[in-house]
């Protein structure tokens, strides 16, 4: 079995503050230190969209999967 090497989907709901690094992805803080925690994708006509997104103090540790 091969094991996928692309970044994992947002959250559909996620906010597009989130996906452009505004605001960290897991909860939205945007008033604190950000740093970057990985990427995600996003459907778009003919493929996908990469993200690169940021995490708050509390969030650094955690990726998406």
């Amino acid at each position: 079995m091969t094991q996928s090497t692309a970044p994992p989907p947002a959250d559909p709901n996620v906010s597009i503050a989130r996906l452009h690094g505004e605001a960290c992805y897991w909860c939205g803080s945007a008033h604190s230190t950000l740093t970057p925690a990985g990427s995600v994708t996003t459907p778009v006509g003919g493929g996908q969209r990469l993200w690169f997104i940021v995490a708050c103090e509390w969030h650094s540790k955690r990726r998406p999967r």
